[in-house]
């Protein structure tokens, strides 16, 4: 995954990775500066954006 970028980039080359056959990828939510519900929102939102789009 890219170091730094938005959430819907983050998305984007998920969604590309898993197209080219990547099976597992790791985000780890907790080096993000917010707090630890806001980090569980953004891991939700991101999930939900690379399984819908």
């Amino acid at each position: 995954m890219p170091q730094a970028g938005t959430l819907a980039q983050y998305v984007d080359y998920a969604r590309a990775a898993t197209e080219a056959g990547v099976h597992e990828l790791f985000v780890d939510f907790g080096q993000t500066p917010a707090t630890l519900a806001q980090r569980v929102d953004l891991a939700g939102r991101f999930m939900e954006g690379v399984r819908h789009g």
